[in-house]
């Protein structure tokens, strides 16, 4: 008989428990920080932090409201961009706080 990896059964237990979402939450908040560096830089990436991901809306934290418009800006390309890294619809839109 053999062994079963260990990635299958954490991902079956993760599903059959519910705490799917909350995975794809803390996925999707990593995601962001690196695809906000890669966007627009080292030093904006310290200006915006993703907060949680709840009912597919991004919720941002931002220094100032002038990073929240530039965020705005480019919405479409980062909500883009986490799903395809996300391989799943999880974000539709973003939402920022100042």
């Amino acid at each position: 008989m053999g062994f079963t990896p260990i990635k299958y059964t954490l991902n079956r237990n993760i599903q059959s428990s519910g705490l799917q979402s909350q995975v794809d939450g803390a996925r999707v908040i990593e995601l962001f920080a690196l695809i906000i560096q890669d966007l627009f830089g080292e030093d904006f990436a310290d200006k915006a932090k993703a907060l949680y991901l709840k009912n597919r809306t991004l919720t941002i934290s931002v220094v100032s409201p002038i990073i929240g418009q530039e965020l705005k800006l480019k919405e479409a390309r980062i909500v883009q961009a986490v799903n395809e890294k996300m391989q799943a619809n999880l974000v539709e839109r973003l939402r920022f706080l100042a």
